[in-house]
């Protein structure tokens, strides 16, 4: 087979595996990006004789890189990107003390990730989307046992010259547990300076753009991922999966004030927050961290 042959037959395999990504499928491009995130400490509520704590602070650091290898043959574009993200989950006051007597606990969970984005047209009015993510969600120390291939596969119809529907499956983590589920995506232009875009249950983000290099939005997403925890020991009663998810909601910004470097922020709030840690299928420690304020910055290199 030759190697183009080759590209083809894995983009196509691993398209099929599924993802559920929270990026924007119509605007993909070769791109950089340096990511901040912060929510701030919040107590939590936990079920009756579950381990607690009193409160809970999460930060992550994200940095994704992705680039277009095949930009227009036939009718296939192949992109490929890599993707990196420390996630640091520090639990304060727990009620039930860790092995050694230890009533506090910060996890550092990581995410090292391939990203392979194929686009196949199949006709005038339908496209073929297949994603893939092939890679380690964890703590880095055990990483035979954090491997995973997450992914998604839908078509999208051009339903109007303003507005392209698409339908499809996903298997994910952004619930915080691996599941299979459908995907609807929305891509409309209702006036000249407004935009929908929505990947569901992911992402919906609707943007203002008043003048070029500046668009305004508001946006609703779902973020979140399970992870592996080799140390045990070192979890709150041995727990070896950490489980954990994000519902946020709030106003946005994309500005470029020169050349081809992006910045971008958002904040908001909360809406609903998920922190479980597991072993196999026994949830030993339910947290549910009240809901708090949040805050994302950004910058990208677009080249």
């Amino acid at each position: 087979m030759s190697p183009r042959g080759v590209t083809r037959s894995i983009g196509c395999l691993l398209g099929v595996l599924c993802s559920m990504l929270p990026a924007r499928v119509a605007a993909q491009r070769e791109r950089a990006v340096l990511r901040l995130e912060s929510f701030g400490a919040a107590p939590t509520e936990t079920p009756s004789g579950a381990a607690s704590a009193r409160d809970v602070k999460q930060h992550a650091l994200q940095l994704a890189l992705a680039h277009r290898v095949i930009r227009h043959r036939g009718k296939t574009m192949l992109l490929v990107g890599a993707q990196y993200r420390d996630t640091r989950v520090a639990l304060t006051g727990l009620g039930a003390p860790l092995s050694g007597g230890a009533t506090s606990l910060t996890n550092r969970v990581q995410v090292v990730t391939a990203d392979l984005w194929m686009l196949r047209t199949l006709n005038a009015k339908h496209t073929l989307v297949a994603v893939a993510r092939p890679g380690i969600y964890g703590d880095l120390d055990a990483i035979g046992d954090q491997w995973r291939v997450e992914g998604a596969l839908f078509v999208d119809r051009i339903m109007s010259p303003r507005t392209t529907l698409g339908l499809g499956m996903s298997y994910a983590s952004n619930f915080g547990r691996v599941l299979a589920v459908p995907v609807l995506h929305v891509v409309a232009r209702p006036r000249r300076r407004l935009l929908v875009d929505a990947l569901l249950p992911s992402r919906a983000d609707l943007w203002w753009m008043p003048r070029k290099g500046l668009d305004l939005g508001v946006g609703a997403s779902l973020t979140g991922a399970q992870y592996g925890l080799a140390n045990a020991a070192a979890q709150p009663q041995n727990a070896n999966t950490l489980q954990l998810a994000n519902a946020t909601i709030g106003p946005q910004l994309r500005w470029t004030p020169r050349g081809k470097v992006q910045l971008t922020a958002d904040a908001g709030t909360t809406v609903l927050r998920r922190l479980e840690y597991a072993r196999g299928s026994r949830t030993v420690a339910d947290l549910t961290p009240r809901n708090v304020i949040f805050g994302r910055l950004g910058a990208q290199w677009l080249f």
